[in-house]
């Protein structure tokens, strides 16, 4: 297993990304999404879990599971054609354990690499503090992009993203400063371009 720790990334990072990992086994994934990061994020804790739980008590590890399980997010544009959840066959299990490693995929990249963008261009504009390393936080603001997955089962299960990333931000200001506006484009810069490629060289398998 690989700890995912880089001269870049803190532990902090490294721990959810192999909690990642254990949900998408669990889940018998062939590959992590960021569904399975933001299960990751809630299955180790902390502060900003904790302040999403109080804002939205139905925000909890076992919901997100049950709702990747489910697959909530298809649930309206299935309803839309007529069709019920019920009727979709249930993929048969592969063969064999699964253990997605360092596979991952594209809409994980993409929404990591986009929230890598937007907080750099926050701390460059003093709006947020630089960080020695990259932390989890990072992973907090990349699965509640509007693109990524795990941000449209959020939506289904009736929990706004947007006031998940405020409470993610909150974390990430000095104490008594205002919130900053998340960006909703930015160009990538140098150090955000050297965080997406050591995070593509230790997660895409050779």
């Amino acid at each position: 297993m690989p700890t995912y720790e880089t001269p870049i990334h803190d532990q902090s990072f490294g721990a959810v990304m192999v909690a990642s990992q254990r949900e998408a086994t669990r889940l018998r994934a062939p590959e992590y999404g960021s569904e399975h990061v933001l299960l990751g994020l809630l299955s180790l804790g902390g502060p900003i879990v904790d302040a999403a739980v109080a804002a939205f008590p139905g925000f909890t590890l076992a919901t997100v599971r049950t709702a990747v399980e489910t697959d909530l997010d298809d649930r309206p544009h299935l309803e839309r054609l007529g069709i019920s959840s019920a009727d979709v066959p249930a993929a048969p299990d592969p063969v064999g354990a699964l253990t997605p490693a360092n596979r991952h995929t594209a809409e994980w990249q993409s929404a990591l690499a986009s929230a890598s963008v937007k907080l750099n261009q926050l701390q460059k504009s003093r709006l947020l503090p630089r960080e020695r390393k990259v932390s989890a936080a990072l992973l907090w603001l990349a699965v509640l992009e509007p693109a990524a997955r795990a941000s449209k089962l959020l939506r289904a299960m009736a929990v706004d993203p947007d006031r998940v990333r405020d409470v993610v931000l909150r974390d990430l200001a000095p104490a008594g400063s205002p919130l900053p506006a998340w960006p909703t484009q930015a160009r990538p810069g140098l150090v955000t371009r050297l965080v997406q490629h050591a995070f593509t060289r230790i997660n895409v398998r050779a």
